[in-house]
């Protein structure tokens, strides 16, 4: 399967890192295209480019106790929405490269920057 540019393309985020929660700390998404062109969002930005937001699931987690009831457990699943109309040249693929705040009392200024890459999917003219 491929991304066509024009498309609104929809992703899922996992960051994970040591001290690090998506839930609380801030973290960047910058869809980038091998061909040429970039788009940046960051989490609770307004930018209509990459769009970052989570949805809360609810799941039945069965009683350790053979008796007990089951209990529900919430998790939030964080995804972003790229625009690729506009800025991003098809022909290659499309690349993501996260960038985690992740607080950190040994680092300068108590924030540490992580940074995880992957790649989306190939990138073409419909």
């Amino acid at each position: 399967m491929a991304i066509f540019k024009g498309d609104e393309a929809k992703f899922s985020i996992n960051l994970t890192a040591p001290g690090f929660s998506m839930d609380t700390d801030d973290f960047d998404i910058e869809v980038v295209s091998t061909i040429g062109g970039s788009l940046k969002g960051s989490k609770g930005g307004t930018g209509t480019d990459v769009i970052i937001y989570s949805e809360q699931t609810e799941t039945q987690v069965p009683s350790e106790d053979p008796q007990g009831e089951p209990t529900t457990e919430t998790t939030n699943t964080w995804y972003a929405i790229v625009n690729t109309g506009n800025e991003l040249r098809p022909g290659g693929s499309l690349k993501v490269i996260a960038t985690a705040y992740v607080p950190d009392a040994h680092a300068n200024d108590g924030i540490r920057k992580q940074i995880a890459t992957a790649t989306l999917d190939k990138f073409i003219e419909p």
